[in-house]
């Protein structure tokens, strides 16, 4: 009896800690989507209010549809602070800027390595199994160092301040990823059936089509998911080969620190915003994402 109480006692302190820390963990983000419903006077106030008197839209208004604002709202006291920082356009073309280089990148990057991984896979040659290593050790070098170097290629080529500008340099930082993941996830595939299709009179390519992508699509879903994730957050490129017109929302969150202040409102609501579609994409494939990364590319 008094087993069964100690257990019940380690059950209950190791629920109350987990509880703990994810709350700790996600306090940042509470206090974040508070502070998008907060006036200017609210999140300015010593001492700081956690919850909002009452919730405004005003921000999210002023963020994503400034021209629905009324012009009363503009002259009322809780805002003048806001103002008197000064303001930014609506953020929804850059939304869109992001949609558009994360589909194109991400589509390509797994287009291009997961053939690349296939071969890795599949085919023995001479340095063959070094060349996985190296192609993840690409992926380990700093970013700012083929920054600058990119920038006058990009340059060169007139692709400086475009969406295909962007979604090369994304591809080109994407693939070792893709490569070093998918080449995990096809090893995990029995060879054997791939062999049974060759027998049978099929091609390679009826063998990957009808056979290996689909034994291996939760590892495609979660490849894909990490290339999502990490370049819907990447700002250092998307600073350097984007201009006005077709920056990321990385980018335009910098611009809410202006010369007299920072926008902490807009900001909130539109990291609000942004946040929105990675959830949604996580509790929608969360089963194919664990799948995946249990099949095989993180054993390595």
């Amino acid at each position: 009896m008094s087993n069964r109480k100690t257990r019940g006692l380690r059950t209950v302190l190791l629920h109350l800690a987990v509880a703990a820390f994810s709350l700790a963990f996600a306090f940042p983000l509470i206090w974040m989507l508070m502070t998008s419903f907060k006036t200017p006077r609210e999140y300015y106030s010593m001492p700081p209010r956690f919850l909002p008197k009452q919730l405004t839209f005003f921000h999210y208004k002023e963020a994503f549809a400034p021209w629905t604002i009324n012009p009363n709202e503009l002259s009322e006291s809780t805002y003048f602070i806001e103002e008197s920082a000064g303001r930014v356009e609506s953020v929804v073309p850059n939304i869109f800027n992001s949609l558009i280089i994360i589909g194109g990148s991400v589509a390509l990057a797994l287009l291009v390595g997961i053939w690349a991984a296939y071969a890795l896979s599949r085919f023995k040659f001479r340095g063959g199994e070094n060349l996985g290593s190296w192609i993840l050790s690409t992926r380990m070098m700093p970013p700012i160092v083929i920054a600058i170097p990119m920038f006058w290629v990009m340059r060169r080529l007139g692709l400086t301040g475009t969406h295909v500008g962007l979604i090369l340099i994304y591809v080109m930082t994407q693939l070792p990823f893709v490569i070093w993941m998918m080449k995990g996830f096809f090893d995990e595939v029995p060879t054997s059936l791939e062999e049974s299709v060759l027998v049978d009179g099929g091609s390679r390519g009826t063998a990957m089509y009808r056979v290996i992508l689909p034994l291996a699509f939760p590892g495609i879903i979660a490849t894909a998911l990490f290339c999502i994730f990490l370049t819907w957050t990447e700002f250092l490129f998307a600073s350097v080969f984007t201009n006005s017109t077709s920056a990321t929302l990385p980018v335009v969150l910098s611009w809410f620190r202006q010369d007299r202040g920072i926008l902490w409102g807009q900001m909130s609501a539109v990291m609000v915003v942004a946040l929105i579609p990675l959830l949604t994409i996580t509790m929608v494939l969360q089963k194919q994402m664990i799948k995946g990364l249990t099949a095989g590319a993180l054993k390595y």
